[in-house]
């Protein structure tokens, strides 16, 4: 990154508007996932990792997402606090008031019954068929000054040293970790979803809908229905200035409205992935695939969640108001 000419995303509210469309991205071509810095399901920080395997709730909560959520909450708000102290207080606005949601959906939104299959009639008619919708740009700052690599490295290392000693590498590991939670899953779940899904497809042709069946496609078909208009925000052509620091503001909100034809066959979708049963055979599976990758990684989990606990507490009471 250019350290003379920041971009910066406002930080997003609890209720994220883009997060359905960001999961049927993850679903579409049933091939494609964000592993890197993704991260999973929080809960409260223990010594020691509670069973999982006779439980019926998420394993994958046992990553402390939450707590990733108030280390970065921290982090967010000592930086931006030290850059409108040293002569950038346009900063000053992007200072978030309380976590993102961002590390506890990645992981534990990704991959779900109710994306694959719609979660309600209601869902079903309100998102329709088509994939590949992407959310508003968020707020950004551009800063155009020589000046400002020298308080970026200097503010980043302040934040950082705030928290204690190699807190950032601790976080790097943990982020890793969560890649490879991540890629447990997909590998093996991404394979059966696709023939569960034909199941679906077969109920909707064997009522007489207008279907063809697709593997590759985001619901396992194509269809001659309508679509709605696809939502498409203006392109961003970056920084307009030269100097200074300039402030582009966030996209408004656009939302997807599906046809009626395509609602429809959405709801059609929706009831067949009920009667064929599908739906409780890839939560199961979801769940044990979920077991069974959080076993593979127990020690390291162990090894790992007090150190974000401890960092997450030492978050906490830099960003109490």
């Amino acid at each position: 990154m250019n350290r003379n000419r920041l971009s910066l995303a406002a930080p997003a509210p609890a209720s994220d508007p883009a997060a359905p469309a960001r999961r049927r991205r993850y679903l579409a071509g049933l091939g494609v996932i964000a592993l890197g810095a993704a991260a999973l399901a929080g809960c409260a920080a223990d010594s020691a990792l509670a069973p999982v395997s006779e439980s019926s709730a998420d394993p994958f909560e046992i990553y402390l997402a939450e707590d990733m959520d108030a280390i970065h909450l921290a982090q967010d708000t000592l930086r931006f606090q030290c850059y409108a102290d040293n002569g950038y207080p346009e900063y000053e606005a992007f200072i978030p008031e309380e976590p993102a949601v961002q590390w506890r959906a990645d992981l534990l939104d990704q991959l779900t019954v109710d994306d694959a299959f719609f979660e309600s009639v209601q869902d079903a008619t309100a998102r329709g068929l088509r994939g590949e919708q992407f959310g508003p740009s968020p707020a950004k700052v551009f800063v155009h000054d020589d000046a400002f690599e020298a308080v970026s490295e200097a503010c980043n290392t302040k934040a950082w040293a705030a928290l204690g000693e190699n807190a950032e590498q601790s976080l790097i590991d943990y982020n890793r970790l969560s890649s490879k939670l991540a890629g447990g899953l997909a590998d093996r779940t991404f394979e059966a979803l696709a023939p569960l899904q034909q199941e679906v497809v077969q109920c909707l042709i064997d009522a007489g809908d207008p279907v063809t069946p697709a593997s590759g496609e985001l619901y396992g078909f194509t269809s001659d229905v309508e679509l709605g208009t696809a939502v498409e925000y203006p392109e961003r052509s970056g920084p307009k200035q030269a100097s200074g620091v300039e402030i582009i503001p966030a996209d408004v909100e656009i939302t997807y409205a599906p046809t009626p034809a395509e609602a429809a066959l959405a709801m059609k979708y929706y009831n067949c992935s009920l009667e064929t049963g599908v739906r409780d055979e890839f939560d199961a599976l979801i769940l044990e695939t979920k077991k069974e990758v959080v076993a593979e990684h127990a020690a390291e989990l162990e090894k790992s969640n007090p150190r974000i606990a401890e960092l997450a507490a030492a978050a906490r009471e830099l960003t109490v108001r």
